[in-house]
């Protein structure tokens, strides 16, 4: 056996080294991030209305998403160097890919449910047939490195009190920096994922002065008092930015004319309760994809022509880039209602 050993050492040290590169370059993950285009997704697909089921929709309404590597391998960040399309930045975040992932659901959840909300309200302006119900949930979105308890607390848990000084119980979490303010910690109570309540005691940070919680007020809808009922399938895309879209095509599914006109229709942007346009990121990729794909609208955010980073005029410049012609297919838009606007203005020309 040692004899063996000792012949088969030279050739174990020769490969050792190969190994090692192999397990750099295609195994272990690096601190940045990369972005591809991606493809288009269908609303219908994905959101089913239980209403006007004879109304026939010639065209399409669809999100646009892009591909997101989140801490590539080396052979994933050069293979990206070589590609026009791909954008490569530091990566900032100290989430783990898991925690991304969880964050990405958490949006596309929130996002969904903030089209059907703003999507009835709407529709209901013109058929009072329409009920939208909804309630108000404050749900974990953020944890800070320093937060006590970081692996009890998960994203999406819901909030349901602090018992801040002299036991002043607050439920309003805009009270919670006025009522925080005598003790080292305090006891905070959570709904997880299961409803379950759970507390756990958490105290602020000397440096940042905070407790290391992001909280953020959503609202869902009541299904039972929601008239007409619709089903959601499982997706497992995530992200806010395809709410926009989301909400023009429930919308559409709502009313009795047909808003596509025949026409193959994508774009981005979240969508707020008061039916507000936001910005989203991956500009660049989104419009390449919609290009390669030959849609016949893209809507874009557009809030402010002279903010260097809006989302229309980064789509302008990535339109000059790649040598594609924006003209006639890339829509500015700010609010739902300039959408609407101009796809019910096809129906007049």
């Amino acid at each position: 056996m040692k004899e063996l050993t000792k012949y088969l050492l030279p050739f174990i040290k020769v490969l050792i080294i190969p190994y090692i590169l192999i397990m750099l370059v295609f195994v272990i993950p690096i601190e940045f991030y990369l972005t591809n285009p991606g493809g288009l997704t269908e609303v219908e697909d994905l959101i089913e209305i239980d209403y006007n089921e004879d109304k026939e929709i010639k065209g399409t309404i669809s999100t646009t998403y892009i591909m997101y590597i989140q801490r590539p391998t080396i052979f994933q960040f050069i293979i990206g160097n070589f590609s026009p399309y791909t954008n490569i930045g530091i990566l900032t975040t100290s989430y783990t890919n898991t925690e991304s992932n969880q964050i990405g659901y958490l949006d596309k959840e929130t996002s969904v449910n903030a089209a059907i909300i703003v999507a009835y309200e709407k529709a209901a302006e013109t058929n009072p047939e329409i009920v939208i119900d909804s309630y108000i949930r404050v749900l974990v979105y953020g944890k800070a490195t320093y937060l006590d308890h970081y692996d009890d607390i998960a994203f999406g848990d819901e909030f349901v009190k602090v018992i801040g000084d002299d036991d002043y119980v607050i439920t309003d979490i805009s009270e919670i920096g006025t009522y925080t303010v005598n003790e080292e910690e305090y006891e905070w109570f959570f709904l997880d994922e299961d409803l379950n309540e759970y507390s756990v005691f958490l105290s602020k940070d000397e440096a940042a002065g905070l407790f290391g919680v992001t909280l953020k007020t959503y609202y869902f809808v009541n299904q039972e008092t929601t008239y007409p009922s619709y089903t959601e399938a499982n997706s497992n895309i995530g992200g806010p930015s395809g709410g926009l879209l989301q909400t023009l095509s429930i919308y559409n599914m709502l009313v009795d004319e047909d808003l596509t006109h025949g026409l193959k229709i994508a774009g981005t942007g979240t969508i707020g309760y008061d039916g507000s346009v936001g910005y989203i990121g991956g500009v660049e990729q989104k419009v390449v994809t919609a290009y390669y794909n030959n849609v016949d609208i893209f809507f874009m955010p557009n809030l402010d022509d002279e903010y260097i980073y809006d989302n229309y005029q980064l789509a302008l410049q990535a339109c000059e880039e790649h040598h594609i012609d924006p003209e006639g297919w890339l829509i500015p838009v700010a609010t739902l209602q300039d959408a609407l606007d101009y796809l019910e203005g096809l129906g007049n020309e």
